[in-house]
């Protein structure tokens, strides 16, 4: 879908003031939200992200978000939702990057995949 949106829009565009950007949200604003149909990067942010619809978790759930998250500032990290809620499990291990848990066991399973089954194995599901 990305090449598809990304041939449709003029090279021009694509380019114009992209040296003007210093942030991420100067990025979103000039890029991802116009091109996703958002009005502006706050628009974006409200309304792509899921932590309005933790509160209405209902089964266990395990959520993994590295703590030097570039991406991610202290305030979209949901410490009180997960305090909240008997079902969300929030983990904040301090390294890991953007979903970077990049750690292979012998078998070649990666660290995140075995921290999955192991919640889920934890688990006692009807």
């Amino acid at each position: 879908m990305g090449w598809k949106v990304i041939r449709a829009v003029p090279m021009s565009w694509a380019w114009a003031g992209h040296e003007k950007i210093r942030s991420f949200e100067d990025f979103d604003n000039r890029y991802t939200a116009p091109l996703h149909g958002f009005r502006n990067a706050g628009d974006y942010y409200a309304k792509a992200s899921a932590k309005g619809f933790l509160e209405g978790i209902a089964v266990p759930t395990l959520l993994v978000n590295a703590l030097d998250d570039p991406f991610l500032t202290p305030e979209c990290f949901p410490f009180r939702e997960a305090y909240r809620s008997r079902y969300l499990v929030l983990e904040t291990p301090p390294h890991g990057s953007h979903v970077g848990f990049y750690d292979l066991s012998r078998d070649g399973t990666l660290w995140s995949e075995r921290r999955a089954v192991a919640f889920l194995q934890r688990q006692s599901l009807p």
